[in-house]
């Protein structure tokens, strides 16, 4: 962060790269959503949609390169243009400070996949206007005998409704019955995870705003101030755009347009 804001210093250049590395590890573990804490660690980055994760983990590993070949051009320049990052580094170092930390802002538009071991081989597609944690509480009390359900995967999506379709139709090959999903191994989830995403970002349904940005990551900057900050639209750099898609595009189009 303090490269971010003041430039990085030639003597920090090791304590810089090693930064770089992690920040490259947890942006790697939100892309693929698939270890247990790759939800809050997303939430307290942001949200990044799996696109950007893994332009951000690019970036990072970039910076960590040049600072082991001393570029000190690269490792200047790389910073300049990633406006969003210093965002979400904020909001995570407000949702981790010892004094007053923030709760990650997970209100949103979400279109999710969760399962449980009660029904292995079956994974659900549902939606919310809120919190996916709450959506996944109200499953369990509906179906206490099932047990806790895990997410899977979710996306934040701009629109609802259009997201649950386009994600619908992505899933269709596995169909079984409305909102529900056959999988055979965790390789299958992966390629079910892969589909939908590749869906959302073709029909730019994913939503990559930072929902939240913090007063400061400095906490004397917090106790003494009372503002947000005003952020543009995220870079070029933070995005990836080098997505295959997910299946047949008029196939796609056709189904879409059936959901209106």
């Amino acid at each position: 962060m303090r490269a971010f804001e003041d430039g990085p210093s030639l003597e920090r250049f090791p304590l810089l790269r090693d930064a770089c590395l992690l920040l490259a590890d947890v942006f790697y573990m939100i892309r693929k959503q698939q270890k247990p804490e790759w939800f809050l660690t997303a939430g307290m980055m942001s949200h990044p949609t799996p696109h950007i994760a893994r332009g951000l983990r690019r970036a990072f590993e970039h910076i960590a390169l040049s600072c082991d070949r001393r570029d000190v051009r690269q490792v200047v320049e790389r910073p300049s243009v990633m406006r969003a990052a210093p965002t979400r580094l904020e909001n995570f170092l407000a949702c981790t400070r010892a004094r007053d930390p923030i709760a990650p802002f997970d209100d949103a538009y979400w279109v999710y996949l969760v399962r449980n071991k009660a029904e292995w081989g079956v994974v659900n597609l549902g939606e919310i206007d809120g919190r996916v944690q709450d959506a996944i509480r109200e499953l369990e009390e509906l179906n206490p005998h099932f047990g806790k359900y895990n997410l899977t995967a979710a996306w934040r999506v701009h629109d609802l409704r259009a997201g649950y379709a386009i994600a619908a139709m992505a899933l269709q090959p596995w169909f079984i019955q409305t909102d529900f999903y056959d999988f055979r191994d965790f390789d299958h989830l992966v390629e079910m995870r892969k589909k939908v995403t590749n869906a959302l970002q073709d029909y730019r349904l994913l939503d990559g705003s930072p929902p939240y940005v913090s007063s400061s990551w400095s906490s004397e900057f917090f106790r003494n101030h009372n503002m947000r900050l005003e952020v543009g639209p995220i870079a070029v750099d933070d995005e990836d755009h080098d997505v295959g898609a997910g299946f047949d595009s008029a196939e796609l189009h056709e189904t879409f347009k059936g959901q209106y």
